[in-house]
């Protein structure tokens, strides 16, 4: 509709001092304030559909020329419009929240992940809803249900562990999109950090300072960062000539007592390892102390290295070595994911995350640089 018909067809526009919207020849007319503009009165002022103007005020990663766009705020301004968000999202089948399900909270790293895809979330206007599952099936599949319920615009599924299981059609149906963090996926994009490489990187930095018998202390079973991390050890211990067997790993769980009675069980068999690297630094923490309290000294009589590098690795003594890996960067780019993914015909797109080698005290190493960063 032109904008001669709109004024011709409104019954609650008065003439006020003449504005045009760019790339249009006649003036729009003001509405007077008793009864506010709709969606429908921008998109006809502007010349445009509705959607259009959807577009423009959603700001949802679709496509507009600049031309169409301005005309479309000249509109608004002139208007007076004032979208209603709840109804912006009801309109798009969604609403302006973005879902994060993670599986333990108490792991420093998660909280840094999500105030990554906090910081990206909150510049384009959307509310992040947290839920931790405690790694439990049935409340992860509660969570999403609920989440997907509440029209939620995307989801965030943190952690390798098979307790979240998504179904594309279930998503799909909801007018939501989705990503996972550290797990790979072929239906849903994902974020995840080279951790076989990096792995491979910190046992040939250690086998570097001498060690031949290095130990791996593995985080949940059914953790695909940790079968990475586990294949890049084997794989640099079998390349040097190197047992790698069964003897020489235990899991913990991803947490301190895990690694704690780990490493116990470790350094009670017969061939005791001379370096212990951990799936992560809160198991390597645990290590640390069982090795303390055995009366060991690290790095001297054992080296442990971690993975992850949370901020209590600089503080613990000695200092951890560990891997690097920028949880908060992988945040911000499982939320550009979702953003990008909400729109049409967006296929599936899989992001790596720089890691890198921090040499501390731990390893006995750190006067050494790293053999090379890892990207």
């Amino acid at each position: 509709m032109n904008l001669a018909r709109f004024r011709a067809t409104s019954a609650l526009t008065r003439p006020t001092p003449r504005a045009y919207v760019v790339g249009h020849r006649k003036p729009l007319q003001r509405r007077v304030t008793a009864v506010p503009a709709t969606i429908r009165d921008v998109a006809a002022a502007a010349g445009v559909s509705v959607a259009t103007v959807s577009r423009v005020t959603t700001d949802g990663g679709y496509p507009v020329g600049a031309q169409t766009r301005a005309r479309v705020l000249a509109a608004i301004e002139e208007l007076n419009y004032r979208p209603n968000a709840l109804a912006g999202g009801l309109h798009q089948k969604n609403s302006r929240l973005i879902g994060v399900i993670a599986p333990d909270m108490s792991n420093p790293y998660y909280p840094e992940v999500t105030r990554g895809i906090e910081d990206v979330a909150n510049e384009h206007g959307y509310q992040v809803l947290l839920c931790s599952t405690d790694r439990d099936p049935g409340k992860a599949r509660s969570y999403i249900d609920a989440l997907l319920k509440k029209r939620v615009a995307g989801l965030a599924i943190i952690g390798g562990g098979n307790e979240v299981s998504l179904e594309h059609r279930d998503v799909a149906s909801y007018g939501a999109s989705a990503v996972y963090i550290g797990r790979p996926s072929s239906r849903f994009s994902t974020v995840r950090a080279e951790n076989t490489r990096a792995a491979v990187e910190m046992t040939e930095h250690l086998i570097s300072l001498g060690h031949r018998t290095i130990a791996f202390i593995a985080g949940n079973k059914d953790s695909s960062a940790t079968t990475a991390r586990q294949r890049g050890w084997h794989r640099a211990m079998t390349a040097h000539g190197l047992a790698a067997g069964p003897a020489l790993a235990e899991s913990g769980g991803y947490t301190e007592k895990g690694g704690y009675d780990a490493a116990s069980a470790l350094m009670r068999r017969e061939e005791k390892p001379t370096a212990v690297f951990a799936a992560n630094d809160r198991m390597a923490i645990g290590a640390m102390a069982a090795l303390a309290d055995m009366g060991l000294r690290i790095p001297a009589d054992v080296a442990v290295v971690g993975f992850d590098d949370i901020p209590m690795s600089a503080y613990v003594r000695p200092a951890l070595t560990s891997v690097s890996v920028s949880a908060r960067k992988m945040g911000y780019e499982a939320m550009r994911l979702l953003l990008r993914d909400g729109a049409p015909d967006a296929r599936p797109k899989h992001v790596r995350v720089k890691t890198h080698l921090v040499i501390r005290d731990s390893c006995g190493g750190s006067n050494q640089p790293a053999t090379h960063q890892v990207i």
